[in-house]
């Protein structure tokens, strides 16, 4: 997939610029939705929903829990890549970016969707969009700036699990930090 020629020369950027553009969309739909419930409820009832949600995630991370998660699991489609280095990279970033086509290797953007969903303000939610797709753009520069990408996609295999766990970790313990900040404290 990373190999396709949806990601070489130019249109990388359009592809890497869908990628934020669609992450920071999604964010804003689900702030919006997430500020339904956070007007009604008190803060302890969202403090422990986010905290059972996350708690969740984790288990399902640290295969303690099996938890079938939602995905759009699809391909990138022959009309994308036939779209042409810009529009089908743009279209095919935004879709990711989204979440509306895509395998999910990890439970942690469940993790942070709650986060937005549920505590983000304005500026954290924009943050959390944008870095969700810029996470993204990072594996597809890295994979595509490695001499040999087939060895990348093998050490990337090699080290899956403790890289999923290491990211879970680090939204959790974010998630933390911010539900203290913003709820309980």
């Amino acid at each position: 997939m990373l190999a396709s020629s949806v990601w070489r020369g130019t249109s990388q950027g359009w592809f890497i610029g869908g990628l934020v553009v669609g992450g920071t969309a999604t964010a804003t739909l689900i702030a919006a939705l997430g500020s339904l419930p956070r007007a009604v409820l008190p803060d302890a009832v969202v403090a422990g929903a986010v905290v059972v949600l996350l708690g969740l995630v984790l288990l399902h991370e640290l295969g303690a829990l099996h938890l079938r998660l939602p995905q759009n699991a699809r391909q990138v489609p022959e009309r994308i890549v036939e779209a042409g280095p810009r529009f089908g990279a743009l279209q095919f970033g935004l879709e990711m970016g989204t979440e509306m086509r895509t395998y999910l290797t990890s439970a942690a953007p469940y993790a942070l969707l709650a986060l937005v969903a549920l505590v983000a303000g304005p500026v954290e939610f924009l943050v959390a969009g944008a870095g969700f797709g810029g996470g993204r753009a990072l594996m597809t520069l890295a994979r595509n700036g490695h001499p040999q990408p087939p060895e990348w996609d093998r050490l990337l295999a090699e080290h899956d699990v403790v890289l999923r766990r290491c990211l879970v970790l680090l939204v959790v313990a974010l998630a933390a930090v911010l539900v203290w900040i913003r709820l309980i404290r």
